[in-house]
């Protein structure tokens, strides 16, 4: 007897089991099966009875062809054991499919790619979440918030900037975390700082850089190297010390991960993030930048794609367990003002995904020179857990580097 035929006989028995599966018609095996078990949960929809008669009528199949799975000796409690082999039976035949369709495709490398990446998706999203009682979830809690008495440590990662910390308790695992900019306005600069801060196994998405213009600017970001002359080859003796010092610093930090492939797909994206997790251990993902991500269907409209990579982003920290870290574009009517939360461009899901959206502020103090650099703010819109604020930084673009500035005053408002 199937496992299918089994879970089947078990739903007949106990009929609530048919709305408290995870399972869908097509993890079962064959079409019959599949045709009685997207009955049964027709008939949860409708509040109906789960009986022979009932599945006969509404699959259109023969009640002497449904008997048999209401006759078979079953075990009702155990089938949650039954329901995991289901899943991974299904698991198999999906990427046994994806295989046997990539051995028989003539289609290019890239495409095949593609097929594997699908598939790999598919069998990867055939998993259990269930429900857990209060009482466990307080539990996990008072663990966790004993865990963080005792280290005095942040629930999360640092970013480098305490005033950051302090508002929203470092990188936690399993949030989304959004910095909004112009372009051209330190949004990837602030991501690699970040990520350099935090000094722990991560991965960096760069769409829009190279690995190298991104290991140009961590040695220039990390001894404070003009950039000017890094990039035209006019160093000084002193400037060729740092470069040696800092690239033997960043030697150690081999834990930092970049990947630098253009208009990266979404579905690329998510593979690497789970082949790096796996193989490297990162405890965080950088990505430089949402809109630069391509969508499976390019037939929908810019603003749906973008809401759809965001989505999925935010399942992507939650199956990972990991903070995911991802620089956005905002609106071009941003320009000059206050940035806030709606200012994403592309999506307003982007603000709905977010458990903490940080807006990159620049603006002229007009009490200060006008030859003087802007003041730069880093302010923080949106905050799941805890209060909005600001931090006021000093922004280095020649460096590649922020840093919180010691005079914390409010940032004033664009003229």
């Amino acid at each position: 007897m199937s496992i299918e035929k089994y879970f089947i006989g078990q739903i007949f028995w106990d009929p609530s089991i048919a709305g408290r599966t995870v399972l869908t018609p097509s993890d079962f095996l064959s079409t019959q099966e599949q045709q009685i078990f997207s009955s049964m949960q027709s008939l949860v929809d409708e509040g109906s009875i789960i009986d022979e008669q009932t599945v006969s009528k509404k699959s259109g199949l023969p009640l002497g062809t449904i008997l048999p799975f209401k006759d078979i000796k079953v075990i009702p409690s155990t089938w949650e054991y039954y329901q995991r082999q289901i899943i991974d039976a299904s698991r198999i035949r999906t990427i046994k499919k994806t295989c046997e369709q990539i051995l028989a495709s003539e289609l290019p490398a890239d495409r095949l790619m593609d097929m594997f990446i699908t598939g790999n998706e598919q069998a990867r999203s055939l998993q259990i979440f269930k429900p857990y009682p209060l009482s466990q979830c307080i539990d996990e809690s008072i663990r966790a918030l004993e865990e963080r008495v005792s280290s005095k440590s942040l629930p999360g990662l640092t970013t480098g900037f305490k005033r950051l910390d302090a508002a929203f308790g470092g990188l936690q695992k399993g949030r989304l975390y959004y910095i909004g900019a112009r372009p051209s306005q330190g949004k990837s600069t602030l991501l690699m700082n970040i990520a350099i801060n935090s000094k722990v196994p991560c991965l960096i998405f760069s769409a829009e850089s190279s690995r190298r213009e991104y290991a140009d600017r961590m040695i220039i970001k990390q001894e404070k190297i003009n950039s000017m002359n890094f990039y035209n080859g006019t160093l000084t003796e002193n400037d060729t010390a740092k470069v040696v010092q800092a690239s033997n610093e960043l030697y150690q930090r081999d834990y930092v991960i970049i990947h630098d492939e253009p208009n990266i797909s979404l579905r690329r994206l998510i593979q690497v993030a789970h082949d790096a997790f796996k193989y490297y251990k990162i405890k965080a993902i950088f990505i430089d930048y949402i809109q630069l991500i391509t969508y499976g269907d390019q037939t929908r409209a810019k603003n749906e794609q973008i809401s759809e990579i965001s989505k999925r982003l935010k399942q992507l920290a939650r199956e990972l367990d990991v903070p995911v870290i991802a620089a956005a574009q905002l609106r071009r009517d941003a320009e000059g003002k206050q940035p806030q939360l709606s200012d994403f461009s592309d999506s307003t899901q982007i603000e709905r995904d977010a458990d903490v959206a940080i807006m990159v502020y620049h603006i002229q103090n007009a009490t200060v020179d006008r030859s003087t650099d802007k003041e730069t703010f880093l302010l923080i819109q949106k905050n799941r857990d805890g209060r909005l604020d600001y931090v006021k930084m000093n922004y280095q673009p020649g460096y590649m580097l922020f840093e919180e500035a010691r005079d914390q005053a409010l940032p004033p408002k664009a003229s």
